[in-house]
């Protein structure tokens, strides 16, 4: 992986860098192609290139005249948010995460994917966590990690770990129960909007709207 330096940023043209073919599938990348959007440094500074965050990797990478470079540890303390496409990414923790909704609470989105080698077990909950870690390794060494495709036989099963900003406290959830566990107050809320609302956390949007209606219901 390398650091960037600023200069580089500043040299990017969101319009001229980079043309992907519509055809290739990024299995391992958030969006399917790279895409215009802007870094908005903390000291309000805006730089623009084609970017996409890796699901392996868990980086924001940007593509240079053909080559992908990731973000480094040392901009991205510097950096307040990256948009995409009208998506706007906060840092927490070092990682990129998606803003979902701000508002007495924040809710966010880590996007990540579990790795599947060729001849692992695909079906759900059959992939070792070991043979996912050497297969990673195996990848990454190689720098095939930031590849557009991966090399045949690989698959990859994406899925989205949700975070709630409450209170200044963040805290984890990956389904119903547990985000009761966090607005303790108004689990049976929850549970009625979930009986009565389409609520899959394979989409982002439907666990903003149980936010958004836990939050009108505190402020009632």
């Amino acid at each position: 992986m390398k650091l960037i330096s600023f200069l580089v940023i500043l040299s990017l043209s969101a319009t001229s860098l980079y043309t992907q073919s519509k055809s290739v599938e990024l299995t391992h990348y958030l969006l399917p192609e790279f895409t215009s959007g802007s870094v908005i440094m903390k000291d309000g500074s805006v730089n623009f290139a084609l970017l996409n965050y890796n699901l392996l990797s868990e980086e924001m990478l940007f593509n240079q005249r053909g080559k992908i470079l990731a973000l480094g540890a040392d901009m991205i303390r510097s950096i307040d948010t990256v948009t995409i496409g009208g998506r706007k990414f906060v840092v927490e923790n070092g990682k990129f995460f998606e803003l979902l909704y701000s508002g007495k609470d924040e809710l966010m989105a880590e996007y990540r994917c579990s790795l599947i080698a060729p001849g692992t077990p695909a079906a759900y909950g059959t992939t070792t966590e070991t043979a996912s870690a050497k297969a990673y390794s195996s990848l990454y060494a190689g720098g095939m990690v930031y590849e557009l495709t991966l090399p045949d036989g690989y698959k990859t099963r994406p899925y989205i770990n949700y975070w709630i900003k409450r209170e200044g406290k963040l805290s984890k959830f990956i389904n119903i129960k547990q985000l009761s566990s966090i607005y303790k107050a108004n689990s049976a809320d929850i549970k009625r909007y979930n009986k009565n609302s389409a609520v899959d956390f394979k989409v982002p949007s439907t666990i903003a709207n149980l936010i958004i209606y836990l939050e009108g219901i505190e402020m009632n």
